[in-house]
């Protein structure tokens, strides 16, 4: 089975994948479950993963992120093609995309016809909004075993957003606050979502984003000091960088326009607008790019997590020429 999973709401893109990845017991998920960067990797290494026989299981899972965006060659957009026609009845493979594939490219269309076929599946993941985005948060909370009173879900979207890692982690930490069986309510969201560690992570962030240097590695160095998570801080990075790209995308839209493109209130995208003014197109795709490898270093124990960060930000929060 072919999956073809892309949009800006990355939580529920992975979310969806663990439950695939949940169906192999782990002594089998350590011999056929597989995941890949498309970046980095070679057709080959694709077409291997998918044709190998499973091993203790009747399936294989290949889990490739980013793989037609970074699919520049007609040699890689061929052999895809051919790879996509030929995938093996015991091999699941998942492109994993964080923007909407070009429908232009063959491979897309043929995957599209799989589709038509039910010989795949494709599913587009946007940000959650309005009543759906409530919703959503309140069954985040019964999952950790607590209630989210809505007038507090709408306090706490108006301090994040409707970034779905951001919601996931306040949620977590509200839940563990108040207890299992608890209710969060307004007052909990007030006392620990703007807490001195978020006011800081804040001024990082817009420290970072208007390439105000000195101050990006000061609050840097300054929530490490205090034990901040630097995936925490690296999904902050990663959800500015993606607002200040939709943003620039957006071009000169209305406020309010801007806003729902972004799936944020309206002082949110103004602010995220007037960043994104700080770099130019190839910059902020660099800056994604930069959060994605780092990412990925982290989580493979391959980098030190906070001399990466250092890093970043000693490329990225200068403006040029001012280092």
């Amino acid at each position: 089975m072919l999956y073809l999973f892309f949009g800006p709401d990355d939580y529920t893109r992975q979310a969806t994948i663990n439950v695939l990845k949940a169906a192999f017991p782990p002594d089998a998920a350590a011999f056929n479950v597989v995941v890949l960067h498309g970046k980095s990797i070679k057709l080959n290494e694709v077409r291997t993963a998918c044709e190998a026989y499973p091993v203790f299981h009747d399936r294989r899972l290949v889990i490739v992120h980013d793989l037609l965006k970074h699919a520049k060659s007609a040699e890689m957009r061929d052999g895809l093609k051919s790879l996509v026609q030929r995938l093996p009845s015991t091999t699941d493979l998942v492109l994993n995309e964080s923007d909407a594939p070009d429908s232009r490219l063959s491979v897309v269309k043929d995957i599209q016809a799989l589709v038509k076929t039910k010989q795949a599946e494709q599913r587009e993941f946007n940000l959650r909004e309005g009543n759906a985005l409530i919703a959503w948060m309140q069954q985040e909370a019964q999952s950790n075993g607590v209630q989210l009173r809505p007038d507090a879900a709408q306090h706490l979207a108006n301090y994040v957003g409707s970034d779905g890692w951001m919601l996931h982690n306040e949620i977590a930490k509200l839940a563990a606050y108040v207890g299992q069986n608890g209710t969060i309510s307004m007052r909990e969201v007030d006392l620990l979502v703007a807490d001195e560690t978020e006011t800081n992570l804040f001024n990082f962030i817009d420290a970072l984003s208007t390439r105000r240097g000195a101050a990006a590695v000061q609050g840097l160095n300054g929530l490490l000091a205090d034990d901040a998570a630097p995936l925490y801080i690296l999904t902050m990075i990663a959800r500015q960088a993606r607002l200040m790209l939709a943003a620039q995308s957006a071009g000169r839209v209305a406020p309010d326009e801007l806003a729902k493109l972004l799936g944020q209130k309206p002082f949110v995208a103004r602010k995220a607008a007037e960043q994104a003014r700080n770099f130019s197109p190839t910059e902020l795709r660099m800056l994604h790019e930069r959060v994605v490898q780092i990412d990925h270093g982290i989580k493979t124990g391959k980098i030190d997590a906070e001399g990466a960060l250092a890093s970043l930000v000693g490329d990225f929060g200068f403006a040029p020429n001012r280092k």
